[in-house]
């Protein structure tokens, strides 16, 4: 769990397609998967200031809801994290 948390999302029921979003440790991380493809995982402003989630997007298009699907990840994806100082504005 751990792992995944720092990376970003994380699974939160075995067995489901969907992993929860959170805020990321690193500023760049990148997982090669089995079959060849890799997720890259960017959040370029993320700092101890800016750990806050502002704005997510999922291979260029913005990420509407607060959750990732394995079935999408699998497949290779770029993952972006739009970093800010203090919470969303809702």
């Amino acid at each position: 769990w751990y792992v995944f948390s720092a990376l970003g999302f994380y699974p939160v029921c075995p067995g489901a397609d969907e992993y929860a979003v959170g805020a990321p440790l690193f500023r760049h991380a990148t997982i090669h998967l089995e079959n060849g493809q890799k997720i890259e995982i960017e959040a370029p402003q993320n700092s101890p200031e800016n750990r806050y989630v502002g704005k997510m997007s999922f291979d260029g298009k913005p990420l509407a809801e607060p959750f990732l699907r394995y079935s999408e990840l699998k497949e290779g994806a770029t993952v972006r994290f739009d970093m800010q100082a203090g919470p969303a504005a809702e």
